[in-house]
């Protein structure tokens, strides 16, 4: 009994310390934590059962206040204020003090703030949503690797690709990828950061994605190019624009071969609300995936994410109406129908959860559309640009196919590799995701040339920026298809090209992606020439691209004359 009494004693004596000796032992609390658990501790890995347990003590404090100490509800406001703000005052600078001075990548330079916060960095995507432009900046600053976080540094070097996504890379994508989930199980094969699980799930995207696969969509895909062609024919003369009906396209293709269903934009010149919901946010996507551990806390908010329900509505119906109509029996005839096999089937070696089925449609209709269909708006923004390579390409389209688009397949098209070097040199200079394909953190250090990379570091190296870097093309801001084939020169060994990402991380649906661009390109060059509409130049296209994760294009207005 004295025992507990001099407990309860004890506890009223630091309950009731003054202020100033309860702050400065709290803020000293808020160091120690730093020092003993946060500095190793994956945090976004336990973010929501931290925040409980912060919750509980505050709570705790409360009732030990005006139970134990006896204080009146104002006293106990005051105090719990002070402990509260001291102990993340300590913690906040010890964070803040080890960053910037004691941090394994201390030596790196990069912004002052950037070594501090993410927050930096989501800044500086928010001022112009054009997060490539001001990794450029910093790479004209700074150099070759720029400290752009707490623990991430982005790599300017073409030797830094086969090291972070060769097939002896032991690097795991970052928590970058955290945004969504961190429970693997329950998120995306895009967001899955487990190495493992991604490996598995990905056999059922690669069924979805194989050559007989593409066989069956070859055709579904022409007939959606058709209807655009065919709208085209009826405003001959009129502007259109390319980068909202290349969207129209793209994503009406992938309903077709994702989900064996009709969006209809091309017929209603209209975008479906579901997709609108998701454009209409991208921005935030662009600027807040800079603090993943931020927006996963915000995602959870009831109606943070209710400018997505109609898509999250509109997939989650697809995926259940499939389940319903599902037949063990058939082949699947589009890529949903090829992951819900596995889940259905329980194949062990793929098969995703319900939750991770859900999230795998969403990926399917965003990243399979967003990013074919800025590709094709950009083919054509150059190709009015360099009249030469449209009629270069044109010639070659009635060399194979002399009766034009009666005289149409895919083996003829196949066949023009001039296409394909216009396609990847479109990619090379304005690839769909143009900071970084993926994050990643190496389970070890590596060694990039001369500079040594210490392990549990997020990692990256910007797509766009190397691909258009002097050191490894000729000429590189310029557009030259020529460069592929004819004039490889142009080239030096190994030049870095890596739009659809490479290794075990790469895009599931590039064959996919080249199959569409192929189809529709061919279709529309042959049948028209195509030029600027009187009010447009291509500057506003050129430069006020957005970088959003995927690309979020400003208008194009072309106008097409029938050849």
């Amino acid at each position: 009994m004295n025992i507990m009494n001099n407990l309860v004693e004890g506890i009223g004596k630091a309950l009731n310390a003054d202020l100033v000796s309860l702050g400065v032992s709290i803020a000293s609390l808020g160091v120690l934590s730093h020092v003993s658990i946060f500095r190793t501790l994956p945090v976004e890995e336990y973010l929501l059962g931290l925040l409980g347990l912060s919750l509980v003590a505050v709570l705790t404090i409360c009732l030990a206040y005006l139970f134990v100490a006896g204080l009146a509800a104002l006293q106990v406001l005051t105090r719990v204020t002070i402990i509260v703000c001291s102990f993340n005052a300590g913690l906040v600078s010890s964070i803040g003090i080890y960053r910037l001075f004691f941090h394994r990548i201390r030596h790196f330079p990069g912004p002052i703030p950037s070594r501090i916060s993410r927050f930096y960095d989501a800044y500086l995507a928010g001022r112009s949503i054009q997060y490539n432009v001001e990794i450029e900046k910093l790479h004209d600053t700074y150099g070759d690797f720029i400290r752009t976080g707490p623990r991430e540094i982005c790599i300017v070097r073409k030797s830094a690709v086969p090291l972070i996504f060769g097939p002896q890379s032991k690097c795991r994508k970052s928590t970058y990828y955290a945004q969504a989930s961190t429970e693997p199980k329950n998120c995306s094969v895009h967001h899955t950061r487990d190495i493992d699980d991604h490996r598995r799930r990905r056999k059922a995207w690669d069924r979805g994605f194989s050559i007989k696969a593409l066989a069956t969509y070859e055709p579904r895909i022409k007939a959606k190019a058709d209807q655009l062609a065919l709208h085209i024919n009826k405003t001959l003369g009129q502007p259109i624009d390319a980068s909202a009906w290349a969207m129209f396209l793209s994503f009406d293709i992938m309903g077709a071969v994702g989900f064996g269903k009709e969006f209809n934009n091309l017929g209603t010149g209209i975008e479906h609300p579901a997709i609108k919901g998701v454009h209409d946010h991208m921005g935030i996507l662009g600027v807040l995936g800079h603090v993943p551990w931020f927006l996963n806390l915000a995602s959870r908010i009831p109606g943070a994410a209710s400018g997505y329900s109609s898509f999250f509505k509109w997939c989650g119906d697809e995926i259940e109406r499939k389940q319903k109509d599902w037949s063990a029996d058939e082949t699947p005839q589009d890529v949903v129908s090829w992951l819900l096999k596995a889940y259905v089937e329980k194949d062990a070696s793929a098969a995703p959860s319900e939750a991770a089925l859900h999230e795998d449609s969403r990926v399917v209709i965003v990243a399979g559309s967003e990013t074919t269909a800025t590709t094709l708006a950009s083919v054509l923004y150059y190709l009015v640009k360099n009249p030469a390579v449209l009629a270069k390409l044109q010639r070659q389209l009635d060399d194979v196919m002399p009766a034009g688009t009666d005289d149409w397949s895919y083996d003829k098209v196949k066949s023009i590799s001039y296409l394909d070097d216009i396609i990847q040199e479109t990619l090379r200079l304005r690839p769909a995701v143009m900071t970084g394909g993926y994050r990643v953190t190496p389970e070890e250090g590596i060694t990039v040339d001369e500079v040594y990379i210490p392990g549990d570091v997020n990692v990256f190296v910007p797509v766009q920026l190397v691909q258009t870097d002097e050191r490894y093309y000729t000429n590189a801001k310029d557009f030259v298809p020529e460069r592929w084939n004819e004039k490889r020169e142009m080239c030096t060994d190994g030049a870095p090209f890596f739009p659809f990402v490479l290794g075990p991380y790469s895009c599931p649906g590039k064959n996919l992606a080249m199959l569409s661009l192929r189809v529709s390109l061919s279709t529309l060059v042959q049948s028209f020439n195509i030029g600027f509409a009187p009010d447009e130049t291509g500057e506003a296209f050129e430069k006020q691209t957005l970088d959003t994760f995927t690309t979020t294009l400003p208008s194009l207005r072309l106008e097409f004359q029938r050849r």
